[in-house]
């Protein structure tokens, strides 16, 4: 069986979703900049600085690289016990952490100094902690920004299919949260929401105020909350790498039954309308029904689906009478045509219908009866011109 995301919310549902995502990559983008304005504006060394590592082919620096840049510019060192600026974004207990986390370096173990001087009539006073927890702040917030964007055009691409729930006996706790949010996780990289559940526990260290509208944790979405009291209790998945095995993750692994049965009774899901075609008894080559297929979900004349499902049709009704006809004045698919010829004198009018029901089921009864010519015949016009040529290999003049 498969299953969809309800057709009458799935619309109006990824939407909202989409919106959401872009703007908490808003959010972040707007948050880098403010970052990286006051770095510009308290640093004057930071573009000499913040390459420094990348020129290592590492996202750090060692005390001597960073000595090296003040005493080249000219600086005034200063040495003896280090002093903390009033201003520094973290708080003693904060750098505790990230000492621990080997982001900032220990008091007994380092060598200890500042650099002054006054540029422009302006006294700057820099010290190495100070210095590489800006940096790996800017570090952690553009690596944020990237990640919010590239997850924001993962659910803008996303499509409503669930295979998941088709191909495996259990789902990942994080797949039913997007699917509650309406988009589907087939199209995800599943390490990509590993690494979000990770990454945002240091957004909180590196930022003042985070806003409320930032949703910066699964948690902060009502739906993770749903899931996460419904199916919590779930066996723990082995540990995920990521980033090259820098870091693991657990994850929560839910029963897919157990799931779909939840997801059905609260109108989460719903069963494919569009039941299985016997592809042995196809009256065409799959060949040319792929190609059709293609062509009519790329121009929204049939609803979201896939080939091997029986096709339902989202145009009018003279619509679809109108490709019928136009299929069957240029003979195509020309395979069937040489397999199955008709008389030469009923081929003006006896256009076979039959054949596309196995295709298109019979919701639409006696598209004969339909003769007027659509409003998006053009379109129509364009799909069959394609498939005569590029499938059928016909000539273009002898297309009518």
């Amino acid at each position: 069986m498969s299953y969809f995301i309800p057709h009458t919310k799935r619309e109006d549902l990824k939407r909202k979703t989409v919106y959401d995502f872009e703007t908490q990559f808003l959010l972040i983008g707007a948050i880098e900049k403010q970052f990286t304005t006051e770095i510009i504006e308290t640093i004057p060394l930071w573009e000499d600085l913040f390459s420094m590592g990348f020129e290592k082919e590492k996202d750090d620096w060692e005390f001597d690289q960073w000595r090296d840049v003040y005493v080249q510019h000219g600086w005034n060192e200063v040495k003896g016990e280090p002093r903390l600026k009033n201003d520094i974004k973290i708080e003693e207990s904060d750098q505790a952490n990230w000492i621990k986390k080997g982001v900032l370096p220990d008091k007994r173990s380092e060598k200890w100094t500042e650099f002054t001087k006054e540029i422009d009539g302006v006294s700057y006073r820099r010290s190495f902690p100070d210095d590489k927890q800006k940096f790996w702040a800017w570090h952690i917030l553009n690596h944020d920004k990237a990640s919010f964007k590239k997850r924001h055009y993962l659910v803008r691409d996303a499509s409503f299919d669930l295979d998941c729930l088709e191909l495996y006996s259990e789902i990942y706790l994080h797949e039913a949260f997007l699917i509650m949010l309406g988009i589907s996780p087939d199209d995800m990289d599943r390490k990509e929401f590993f690494s979000w559940m990770l990454s945002m526990e240091l957004l909180s260290m590196i930022v003042d105020s985070i806003p409320d509208t930032l949703k910066t944790k699964f948690e902060d979405f009502k739906e993770w909350n749903i899931l996460k009291r419904r199916f919590g209790k779930g066996k723990k998945a082995e540990k995920v790498s990521i980033e090259n095995g820098k870091a693991t993750l657990d994850t929560i692994e839910i029963d897919t039954k157990e799931f779909i049965e939840w997801a059905l009774k609260n109108g989460i899901i719903e069963k494919d309308t569009a039941h299985f075609r016997d592809g042995r008894v196809a009256p065409f080559e799959v060949s040319f029904t792929e190609m059709l297929h293609e062509q009519l979900l790329a121009k929204k004349l049939i609803k979201q689906g896939k080939h091997h499902h029986t096709w339902i049709w989202a145009s009018t009704k003279n619509a679809y009478s109108y490709l019928i006809r136009s299929l069957f004045i240029n003979q195509m698919p020309k395979q069937y045509w040489i397999d199955e010829p008709l008389p030469e004198e009923s081929k003006k009018n006896n256009v076979r219908w039959k054949p596309w029901q196995h295709y298109f089921g019979i919701d639409i009864t006696l598209p004969e009866n339909q003769t007027t010519i659509p409003s998006n015949s053009p379109t129509i016009d364009l799909i069959v011109e394609e498939l005569f040529i590029e499938h059928d290999k016909g000539n273009i003049n002898d297309f009518k």
